[in-house]
């Protein structure tokens, strides 16, 4: 029977292999298809570097040139300032000359008996009006410089107390995370809400954004791996964040570690920041002492 049987067997045979051919070919066409597809995704990721290394050269670029027009802003505004107290000068002596010329012309036509008492009546007045001005001048300068100094106050201590907020919302964060529900959403990282303005940060705040951009970029690591493992072990990569029974120990343990770490750098960043307000303040006191002379001396 099995040798009768042998066309049949041959036929079934050519049948599997055209089978196999065919699947072989289609697979091979679907590799070359995905090779196609990675050669134009490799090419695109290549594209998008360039133009994202373009476009950081066009922000070097355009941050230069705003350092740039920034001095430039501040030296034009000096120039102004100085220009201002030579228009000043020049017009305080210019009224002093027509004053002066309009009281020897008075003393002239009204004879040298009168002269002694009538002399100085426009100088006198014009050096009245002088001093009228030039205590305006100090008056609302004085008054500038005090509503500058409380603004930088008021923006100094808003700074402090957004950097107390992102501080705790760090560690409800933390919290949040420890309890391992993928239901709640810890919501974007601190370095999200971070100060951006160069000035308003201070040496310990530049500090802690500098650690908070080390914090993210090891949490996109850490995700990058659990998800590797998870792949690997073929588990759902929707329980990343879900607590695991057999590693509780050792997830407690590192986020101890990284809570302490935050809480020594964060204590250590508070005193040097304390002692540079404290040295603020003093530096501000010497230079308001050192206007006030300058101030006078310059005026007298």
């Amino acid at each position: 029977q099995l040798l009768g049987n042998q066309d049949h067997i041959k036929v079934e045979l050519e049948k599997l292999k055209k089978t196999h051919d065919e699947q072989q070919q289609k697979l091979e066409e679907r590799v070359l298809a995905l090779g196609k597809e990675l050669q134009e995704a490799t090419g695109a990721i290549g594209d998008s570097r360039h133009r994202l290394a373009e476009q950081s050269a066009v922000l070097l670029a355009s941050q230069g040139q705003l350092q740039e027009v920034e001095a430039e802003n501040s030296r034009l505004q000096l120039r102004l300032k100085e220009l201002n107290e030579e228009y000043r000068s020049r017009l305080a002596q210019c009224v002093r000359d027509v004053a002066n010329y309009m009281d020897s012309k008075a003393s002239s036509v009204t004879g040298h008996s009168k002269a002694p008492a009538g002399q100085a009546a426009m100088k006198n007045f014009v050096d009245s009006m002088l001093r009228d001005i030039r205590a305006s001048y100090k008056s609302r300068e004085e008054q500038l410089a005090r509503a500058a100094r409380g603004y930088k106050k008021r923006m100094k201590d808003l700074a402090k107390k957004h950097e107390n907020l992102l501080i705790a919302y760090g560690l409800q964060r933390e919290q949040i995370r420890s309890l391992g529900s993928s239901a709640m959403d810890c919501g974007p990282a601190e370095l999200h809400f971070s100060i951006t303005d160069p000035e308003l940060l201070t040496n310990s705040s530049r500090e802690l954004n500098r650690l908070r951009e080390e914090k993210a970029k090891l949490q996109m690591q850490l995700q990058e791996l659990q998800k590797g493992l998870d792949l690997m072990s073929g588990r759902d990569p929707n329980e990343l964040f879900r607590p695991r029974q057999l590693n509780e120990e050792g997830w407690a343990e590192v986020r101890k570690k990284l809570r302490e770490f935050t809480l020594n750098t964060q204590e250590d960043l508070e005193q040097e920041r304390s002692q540079l307000l404290t040295r603020a303040v003093v530096a501000e006191g010497q230079v308001s002492e050192l206007q006030g002379y300058i101030d006078q001396h310059l005026a007298r």
